[in-house]
């Protein structure tokens, strides 16, 4: 009898033993998917030597800034605005639900522009930024039978995003965001030699849906988002140095880089 209820009582100790592991595992995995990065400007520059920042996708971000002068941040392809006064931390937090290189960028607020965005129902600021190179996102060199995939944010609405090989600068893609007549879920996309590197070259797709492109190209490839930088030069009747609302031009501050 002794015998039984000491087997029963280890037992017991050896259940919650491992239901205690189990519950700090889950604690743990709670608290791994939040990532928090102090972010510190000084004259319109990042201070310090890291520029890139790596997170995992569908982690909770929060971004801290701080500057000597305030200044306007925004976080292109999840289209996130804020404006840093000089005496005050200003947080930016989001879900990391879009895979790929998002870059922040700052100009100086030379007006009374004041507040903050949030992701805007215009989508002003996107809709340009689509074209300009690597802004959304931009592969590692990829080899035959290498895949590559984009997550289109889901407040991305009507939207073009020009795409093109690095590699080669002379084959663009298009993909067409739509809510009413896009795909919604995967979308797949061949890269092969030739002229015309993308098979289809346009794909129509509903925000959140996956593109993946398979490599069957025997040359390097570079996928990257926006158009050539050759093609994406600024006309020579055009004055970006200042917008209409009195912000200075806009230079990349850091670069996220989203993995599945």
């Amino acid at each position: 009898m002794k015998k039984n209820k000491f087997t029963a009582y280890i037992a017991v100790v050896a259940f919650l033993f491992v239901l205690s592991i189990a519950c700090g595992s889950s604690e743990s995995d709670q608290f791994s998917t939040s990532t928090e990065f102090d972010i510190v400007i000084d004259g319109g520059n990042l201070v310090g030597d890291v520029d890139t920042l790596r997170i995992k996708k569908n982690e909770d971000v929060i971004l801290n800034f701080a500057s000597d002068s305030e200044i306007t941040v925004h976080l292109h392809g999840y289209d996130i605005e804020k404006t840093i006064s000089a005496e005050h931390t200003s947080v930016m937090e989001f879900k990391a639900n879009a895979t790929g290189r998002f870059v922040v960028t700052t100009h100086e607020v030379k007006s009374d522009h004041h507040g903050d965005h949030g992701s805007h129902s215009g989508h002003g600021h996107m809709a340009a930024d689509t074209e300009a190179h690597a802004v959304l996102f931009e592969s590692e060199t990829l080899s035959s039978g290498d895949t590559y995939k984009y997550e289109i944010p889901t407040d991305f609405k009507e939207t073009i995003i020009p795409y093109h090989d690095h590699m080669s600068h002379d084959s663009i893609g298009q993909i067409e965001v739509s809510e009413h007549h896009g795909i919604a879920g995967e979308v797949f996309v061949t890269v092969k030699d030739g002229e015309h590197q993308f098979y289809p070259e346009t794909v129509v797709v509903k925000p959140g849906a996956k593109i993946e492109w398979t490599i069957e190209s025997e040359a390097k490839v570079r996928i990257t988002s926006g158009l050539p930088q050759h093609m994406n030069q600024p006309s020579a009747h055009s004055d970006h140095s200042s917008h209409s609302n009195g912000e200075s031009e806009e230079k990349t501050l850091i670069t996220l880089e989203v993995y599945p």
